[in-house]
């Protein structure tokens, strides 16, 4: 039997391994499924849910609040003379305002 011992040319060495390279950086870097851009992906849905986790407590808080002013006469009774200055009839209301601070001459 013989055997056959080819030795592969320089050029083709270097094709070889400069194909090999350019399959890496796309797999790793360009692709639109490459790594790079799933790691984005992965970092922009974790921000994206903290976000949603923050909205559905402040939505959770404002449906509390809604259903005390629905059912809690006195919590709509001070919400409208908080929010809306709304008086019952023959009130008087009285309203102080803070003194500003005095500036010493220069």
């Amino acid at each position: 039997m013989k055997t056959k011992d080819k030795k592969r040319s320089p050029q083709f060495r270097f094709f070889f391994w400069g194909a090999i390279v350019l399959l890496v950086i796309w797999i790793l870097f360009l692709a639109n499924n490459s790594f790079l851009n799933t790691w984005k992906l992965k970092h922009r849905v974790e921000q994206l849910e903290k976000e949603t986790a923050a909205l559905k407590a402040q939505n959770d808080s404002l449906a509390m609040e809604n259903n005390r002013l629905k059912t809690d006469p006195e919590a709509a009774e001070k919400a409208a003379r908080e929010n809306f200055g709304l008086t019952k009839p023959d009130e008087t209301v009285f309203r102080f305002v803070p003194a500003k601070d005095d500036e010493p001459d220069k």
